[in-house]
């Protein structure tokens, strides 16, 4: 008998303020370092992707996000790491001053417009900022 397919599920949060999103840097993680990424992390056993989400900006920027401002923007699959389902929540309220929690993994925390993401970017965060913007709410791709 072969062993079970398993999946993995990673929440990203669409942190907005006036026309921008938060994105960090990622550094010393081992995965697309140097690459600017949202916020984001891995589902937890037992989690709902909105306590996820909250959990995730409270360790990473240390900021307080309600579940109920938290909405579905999208999710993706990619087929050349069709292990994950990566699930994005956007946001517009949020309370704290943005500080980066985990400076041993995140070289800078910077606002950039929708319109003007950087070119070093982890493709995934791209393709969902992209489809938040055009209200695509699911996307398979490389299968």
């Amino acid at each position: 008998m072969s062993e079970r397919f398993n999946v993995y599920a990673t929440i990203g949060l669409i942190l907005l303020y006036k026309g921008k999103v938060l994105l960090m840097k990622r550094c010393n993680t081992g995965y697309m370092d140097g690459k600017y990424a949202l916020i984001s992390g891995h589902l937890e056993g037992g989690e709902s992707l909105k306590k996820a989400m909250v959990r995730e900006a409270k360790e990473e920027i240390n900021v307080d996000v309600k579940e109920s401002d938290l909405n579905y923007a999208c999710v993706i699959r990619r087929g050349d790491n069709n292990n994950y389902f990566n699930f994005y929540l956007s946001c517009q309220n949020f309370k704290g001053d943005i500080k980066n929690n985990e400076p041993e993994k995140c070289e800078e925390i910077k606002w950039f417009d929708l319109n003007a993401l950087p070119q070093e970017m982890i493709p995934n965060d791209r393709k969902a900022i992209f489809n938040f913007v055009h209200n695509v709410s699911f996307e398979e791709y490389n299968f």
